[in-house]
């Protein structure tokens, strides 16, 4: 017999289980509903592609899918897709450019599609991945040049945009194949250290992560250094045919040409180039270069060839030839004019005083040729005897006689202990205007026996006017060949010639002076070939006035081939208390 309440509970749980059947059914009955009005499954999109891929987008494209109505892609940054970071659909493209929040540049991205239509959706196509590169950097702003000066200039640019650095060229040609700086930086400026007066290009290219951008330009030009002068120059014949020419270096000169003249002013004859302030001539021959016995000298210092400066014109000769003997002796050569006596005299500068302070600076020279210092008595006086006895000094008489070689202005006087006279007389040089006259001596050297022909001249000064004018720079040239003749007629024996006197010019005082005349005839002027110069920039005319730096020389020593001249000095002294008008002419000559 079954118990009632047992009963109850078995209709309760199989009526439960009739409705959970019942529900069931109802469930897929409804899914099948649902499948059937969806149709049959689309395909998946074939041959997914990714293309034209930049920092900051990339394009996709695939295969359309059969009765698909759209697509929808996804972009992930892992494989698994559980970072999505863009998407987009449903569209009906086959290709998609993928841009935007969410792409950024040096990144790894996955990207797959699914093809829907009526709300049905494909299967995803396999993922294909894409990695964005870096993005270049902007373009700099233009260069722009400042604190330009002839040392270099600083450049400098606006930033580029994401630039981390900058390669920036400097040179001296716009294709940039001469390059005298190339610098990495990260600033946005330069410091460029160049030489100056020349145009530099300069280009900047920026940089990121080793990308590059176009490239800006600028060109810049440094101004040039100013130039100085070159110096007091010093010419030195050294033989018939060549010539050493220094001078003190113009500042900033970076070259020099050095310039032979027939005249100054005149074209150069003949040039050569160097990099020193000194050049040593050789191989000169002045007829063919058409130069006369005596040329001029002058060095035009450069800047890089861009800017020119000159020195003063010199005047120059070459060494009229050589001798194969040695030195001889070596005598210490004079040449002075005294002014001779005059009413003008007062008495604090009477010619007596002025003689005697004279001969204390003719004390210890060899041989001396006085101008303007008379035999003829003044106030009962003979001047040229209280000169040389002053001097200590003899004045040169004939042999055997107490008769001075000159009774005329133009007296030697010499060192008896070292030489002896063996001849001489005197010589008018002009016919005509005032008279003017050469004393000559053959003198003996008692050590070596070597002869000299000593002689002392005083060309004309002037006329009515100007010691200048044309027709007494005529006479003096006239003068001066006679002066030749004369010395060629008495030095019998051709012994070496040492000629002294004030010959009134200089060269380039006329168009031919007789600096020139005598040059042409072998005797060329101290100062022109003296290896050591001294005060030679005085003029060795003052006129009691302030000492001029004209380097112009009334007053010389002259020497042939057969001697040599070591030194020359202009003998300047306070022009105030001078006892001359004139300075003393100081010579140190090696007779072979």
């Amino acid at each position: 017999m079954t118990h009632p309440h047992r009963a109850r509970s078995r209709v309760a749980r199989v009526g439960r289980r009739l409705v959970a059947v019942v529900v069931a059914l109802a469930v897929v009955g409804t899914v099948a509903l649902a499948t059937s009005s969806a149709g049959p499954a689309l395909a998946t999109p074939a041959t997914i592609r990714a293309g034209a891929v930049s920092h900051h987008s990339f394009e996709l494209a695939w295969e359309p899918v059969r009765k698909a109505t759209g697509y929808t892609v996804a972009v992930a940054t892992d494989p698994a897709f559980a970072h999505v970071v863009w998407r987009w659909g449903p569209t009906g493209e086959t290709s998609l450019d993928v841009h935007g929040p969410g792409i950024d540049e040096d990144t790894t991205y996955y990207a797959r599609v699914s093809a829907v239509a009526d709300g049905n959706v494909s299967l995803p196509t396999a993922a294909v991945s894409v990695h964005t590169p870096w993005q270049a950097p902007g373009k700099p702003g233009e260069p722009i040049a400042t604190h330009v000066d002839t040392s270099g200039f600083t450049v400098s640019w606006a930033p580029a945009a994401r630039a981390e650095q900058y390669v920036a060229f400097v040179a001296t040609d716009p294709d940039f194949t001469e390059n005298v700086q190339e610098q990495t930086v990260t600033d946005t400026d330069l410091s460029v250290k160049v030489r100056d007066g020349r145009d530099y290009y300069v280009k900047v290219t920026p940089l990121r992560k080793g990308l590059t951008a176009a490239t800006v330009t600028t060109t810049v030009r440094t101004p040039l250094k100013k130039l100085g002068k070159p110096g007091r120059l010093f010419a030195e014949p050294l033989s018939s045919s060549s010539l050493r020419v220094a001078w003190p270096a113009a500042k900033n000169a970076t070259g020099y040409t050095v310039q032979l003249l027939r005249k100054p002013g005149a074209k150069p004859s003949w040039t050569t180039t160097t990099t020193k302030p000194s050049a040593l001539l050789e191989g000169l021959k002045p007829a063919r270069s058409k130069l006369g016995p005596v040329f001029y000298v002058k060095v035009v210092a450069n800047r890089y060839g861009l800017r020119h400066s000159s020195s003063k014109t010199v005047a120059a000769t070459l060494l009229p030839g050589s001798t194969k003997r040695a030195t001889s002796f070596t005598a210490q050569v004079s040449s002075y004019n005294l002014l001779k006596p005059s009413e003008t005299d007062a008495e604090h500068r009477s010619w007596e005083k002025r003689y005697a302070a004279a001969a204390t600076s003719l004390r210890g020279l060899d041989l001396v040729g006085l101008q303007e210092t008379p035999w003829n008595k003044s106030d009962g006086k003979r001047p040229v005897l209280r000169v040389a006895a002053k001097a200590h000094l003899a004045l040169a008489r004939h042999p055997g006689s107490k008769k001075p070689c000159t009774t005329s202005s133009e007296p030697i006087l010499y060192k008896k202990s070292r030489f002896t006279v063996l001849d001489c007389g005197r010589q008018q040089l002009a016919d005509k205007g005032p008279k003017k006259w050469v004393t000559w001596a053959l003198v003996r050297e008692k050590k070596s026996g070597r002869k000299v022909f000593v002689a002392n001249a005083h060309l004309l000064a002037y006329l009515d006017a100007s010691s200048a004018e044309p027709k007494v720079q005529r006479m003096r040239v006239q003068q001066a060949q006679r002066l030749t003749r004369t010395i060629a007629k008495h030095n019998t024996t051709g012994s070496p010639v040492i000629l002294v006197g004030d010959l009134n010019t200089y060269p380039n005082r006329a168009a031919v002076t007789p600096i020139d005349v005598l040059a042409r005839n072998g005797l060329v002027s101290a100062e022109l070939v003296a290896a050591k110069r001294i005060g030679a920039e005085f003029a060795s005319f003052h006129g009691f006035a302030a000492g001029r730096l004209s380097g112009h020389h009334f007053d010389h020593v002259l020497v042939d081939r057969q001697s040599e001249v070591l030194t020359y000095r202009v003998r300047h002294t306070d022009t105030s208390r001078a006892p001359s008008d004139h300075f003393q002419i100081l010579t140190t000559v090696a007779v072979h």
